[in-house]
């Protein structure tokens, strides 16, 4: 995937990255962020047809901790959202589609400034709580992009990249031996919901922990994701390569592990593996690109159906 900035470069930038992927036989899949729109607050760095300039700074469009985010609960962000998406895949020959894992934004200690859309809401007559006004928001949005992409363009891939955890204590049992973040709480993102409802063609659960971890090891949460496929979609682990060259200082032998792991669950449509970032293969951090290039990768490998 590859982030694209339009008010720095030109769509033929995009036109030439799809050309020469598909000549290399590598699929290319755009990677948006459904509402997060712009990772910092300053509105002078935005195209004057950004949405947040296009709308008034109080609708739709707000401040939270250190970025510009979009309301869910507006029907006009979706719409937005869908326009977006038809015109990339219009114009340009990608195979796909795929959402990071931003939804409402991580919490910051403070509450998020929906109250105008949430008030229309009830006052409209709504009866759920919040926090399910909040998530049947995004689950609307992932069932729409879904039918959408595959209406545009048939035969191409929605996917989305969750944080790791659907919840704490998933998976189930006693004692609870899964602890961190809860997204489904924190950012009302039901991701199990869209796999299991086959709203999403992958679901590439964000694993960002090794597999000795005593609070989020990486081959239980693999497993209870696949378990969780009843869908039949496809299930990838998505491995933080980038913690080789962080403080946590992995060896580069822990990503090989995990890929063995995952090919445990290959005929349950676990059928890969996607790594964050691709620059530390680029650069052969701590040897990883001969290590696989050796041993795990040494055969090509199709993209799977």
């Amino acid at each position: 995937c590859f982030r694209l900035y339009t008010k720095k470069l030109p769509d033929r930038i995009l036109t030439f990255i799809v050309a020469e992927c598909h000549a290399r036989g590598i699929e290319l899949h755009v990677w948006l962020n459904p509402y997060r729109a712009h990772v910092n607050t300053n509105r002078g760095e935005l195209a004057s047809n950004h949405m947040c300039n296009v709308w008034p700074t109080s609708q739709y469009c707000y401040t939270y901790s250190s970025y510009l985010w979009m309301d869910p609960g507006a029907e006009e962000v979706i719409v937005h959202l869908e326009n977006v998406i038809t015109d990339i895949l219009t114009r340009y020959d990608v195979d796909g589609v795929h959402f990071d894992d931003y939804f409402y934004p991580y919490p910051d200690q403070t509450d998020f400034p929906d109250d105008s859309t949430w008030n229309d809401y009830v006052n409209g007559g709504g009866s759920m709580s919040k926090g399910d006004w909040r998530r049947d928001n995004v689950n609307r949005m992932v069932q729409r992009i879904n039918n959408l992409v595959h209406a545009t363009k048939p035969g191409s891939m929605f996917s989305i990249s969750p944080f790791g955890i659907y919840r704490p204590c998933h998976p189930e049992g006693m004692p609870c031996h899964i602890t961190g973040f809860d997204p489904y709480e924190g950012q009302y993102a039901d991701s199990k919901l869209w796999l299991q409802s086959a709203w999403v063609d992958a679901l590439i659960p964000q694993i960002y922990w090794h597999i000795d971890s005593s609070g989020q090891p990486y081959d239980d949460i693999l497993e209870w994701w696949v378990q969780q496929n009843t869908a039949n979609r496809h299930v990838h682990g998505a491995n933080a390569a980038y913690k080789m060259a962080d403080s946590n200082n992995w060896p580069a032998s822990e990503l090989e592990q995990q890929v063995l792991v995952t090919r445990q669950w290959n005929d349950q449509r676990c059928m890969g593996n996607v790594f964050y970032s691709a620059k530390h293969f680029r650069d052969n951090i701590k040897g990883i690109t001969d290590l696989f290039k050796s041993g795990i990768y040494n055969q090509p490998a199709g993209i799977p159906k």
